[in-house]
């Protein structure tokens, strides 16, 4: 005896047609949306990281330079200006501008020991939310 089988398809689905859900589009979206919020979480303390490490030499910069012109005007005229001469790093503090941000340096110097002074510069700044920031670099000059 011969058997007849009937199938039963709704008129708009094809036979093998495929598609996603909406749990599974969702499910998608949200694991996209977690990868994407790392993602700027990162670019934001690589930028965060950037802009510390541009001030920090910038400041380097700015104390190296009153180090070597203290060092060009010689150990009588250091953290002053010589007579007929200049000095652009002078005892005391003086504000710069460097890359937009305002650095604040400060020269000091310690003559206590006979024939040698010791000029540390100080350079400070603020980074905003990240607080106060400051570098500290010294000299030893000799009387010659």
């Amino acid at each position: 005896m011969a058997q007849c089988r009937f199938m039963f398809r709704h008129p708009s689905i094809a036979v093998g047609e495929g598609g996603f859900t909406l749990i599974e589009l969702l499910t998608a979206m949200v694991i996209l949306a977690i990868g994407l919020l790392g993602t700027a979480a990162l670019t934001t303390g690589v930028v965060r990281g950037n802009l510390a490490s541009k001030n920090i030499t910038s400041a380097t910069a700015i104390a190296r330079s009153c180090l070597a012109e203290n060092r060009r005007v010689g150990y009588a005229s250091a953290g002053s200006v010589p007579t007929g001469g200049s000095n652009s790093c002078v005892y005391g503090s003086s504000t710069l501008t460097a890359g937009g941000v305002s650095f604040t340096r400060t020269l000091s110097i310690d003559a206590s020991v006979s024939n040698i002074k010791t000029l540390t510069v100080t350079v400070s700044w603020s980074e905003g939310s990240a607080g106060a920031k400051s570098i500290t670099v010294q000299t030893v000059m000799a009387a010659s």
